[in-house]
Formats: structure tokens, C-alpha cells, sequence
């Protein structure tokens, strides 16, 4: 969505001096990325699920991309929709989750996520940017990497390569100012959902991510 761009992604792209191509599905003229030509996947947000392709059909059209770069052994990494994206490709199922989960909560990392090459600069919780209303189980073969209170399986990884966050670590003040104004008046209320002012007044905190995306895209960057 126009709402929910690459962010802190682009500012590690510009500082690290790669290139950085952006498919806009949702436009009416859609240039497909060359993956022939592509070191690393990124797969970002979007307010619509993945079974919403009658609605959106340029979906079914990212997801033959996503498999292509699936199977085609580059590293791929899915944020929130980006990552139940993913876990469906890979056979997971992805539907409501038990509580909708937005604003500011923290998230648990496992022992395990944080031996991994990717993730071994992780902390054990980060107090991470929550937007979504569905959720996926782990996929067959992949390795638990977060949880939260409100999700069960906030994370993954698959064949050492393929990791799906449900959180938004790519989000900066301004990615957020855009998608409160776009979807901030559709929020309603829950155990795990935060009011409009409370995720402002916490948006500081995005300051942080870096620290924790930047690591991670080196390390994805590296196995290719």
C-alpha cells in the first residue's frame, strides 16, 4: 500500500550503497522486480489478507514472485502481510488471530532465534510496532523465531534464509504518521490495541530500530 513503504529499509539501503528496486503491485502498470538481478527479497505490509485475491488481484501476481524467490535460494524477508505471505506459500495456514494486535507491545525472541547469523545481535525482547488483525502457525519445516502476548508465532525462519516478522521494524515516524492517517480511524478496541495518542506518544521508540534491521539485513544480504 502507498501507505506502508520501505522506511528505515530505505535509509539502510541508501548508508550500505545498494540498490533499491520497489514493486508497487496496487498501480495500475505494475513493473515486476528482476529477480535474476536481485541479492535480497523484502516483502512489506498492506491492510488487505492473503486470501483477498478477488478483491486485489495483483496479489496472485506477488505471490508468483515471492515463490520464484522462493525457490530460487536468495533470502527473502516478509514484514507483517510480507510475512503471512510467505507463511502461506510455505504451507502454513493464515487466518484472524485470537486478538487483533496494535501499537507498541513487546516481543520475545528465542533462545534459538538468537543463535542464529541473522539474529545473534538480538536482545531477548524488543518493544516492537504491532498493525494486524490476522496471524499465521509456524510453517512445516521452519524454526520458531518471537513470540507476544497477543501472537503466538511473531516470527520464523526457513532454510536459513527465509525469515517472516509480524511486526514492523521498518517503520520510522513518518511511515507511521502515514498509515495512522490512512487507517488510525478504523481501529477499535481490544485487549492488545493501542489508541491513536498511545502510539504516538510512543512513536520515539522507532528510533531503535535500526539497531535491530540494519544487523539483520547485513546478515540476509550475506548469504547471497
Amino acid at each position: 500500500m502507498p501507505d506502508e513503504g520501505p522506511a528505515h529499509i530505505a535509509a539502510w539501503a541508501k548508508t550500505r550503497g545498494h540498490e533499491l528496486h520497489i514493486t508497487r503491485w496496487f498501480e495500475p502498470v505494475i513493473v515486476a522486480p528482476d529477480l535474476s538481478a536481485t541479492d535480497l527479497l523484502v516483502v512489506l505490509g498492506g491492510a488487505m489478507g492473503v486470501h483477498d485475491e478477488e478483491e486485489f488481484p495483483w496479489l496472485r501476481l506477488e505471490k508468483n514472485a515471492i515463490q520464484t524467490a522462493l525457490g530460487s535460494g536468495k533470502p527473502v524477508l516478509g514484514l507483517c502481510l510480507g510475512s503471512q505471505l510467505i507463511a502461506q506459500l510455505l504451507g502454513a495456514t493464515v487466518g484472524r488471530n485470537p486478538e487483533p494486535e496494535v501499537g507498541f507491545w513487546p516481543v520475545e525472541f528465542t533462545a534459538e532465534a538468537r543463535q542464529t547469523p541473522q539474529l545473534g545481535h538480538l536482545p531477548a525482547e524488543v518493544m516492537a510496532l504491532h498493525w494486524h488483525y490476522d496471524a499465521f502457525t509456524l510453517p512445516p519445516g521452519a524454526q520458531l523465531l518471537a513470540t507476544s502476548a497477543a501472537t503466538s508465532c511473531q516470527g520464523f525462519l526457513w532454510q536459513d534464509r527465509v525469515i517472516g516478522l509480524q511486526f514492523h521494524p521498518e517503520a520510522d515516524a513518518a511511515w507511521l504518521a502515514s498509515l495512522v492517517g490512512a487507517e488510525g480511524h478504523l481501529l477499535g478496541s481490544g485487549t492488545y490495541v493501542q489508541t491513536v495518542p498511545e502510539i504516538q506518544n510512543h512513536r520515539a521508540l522507532l528510533g531503535q530500530s535500526p539497531a535491530f534491521l540494519f544487523p539483520l539485513l547485513d546478515g540476509m544480504l550475506a548469504l547471497a
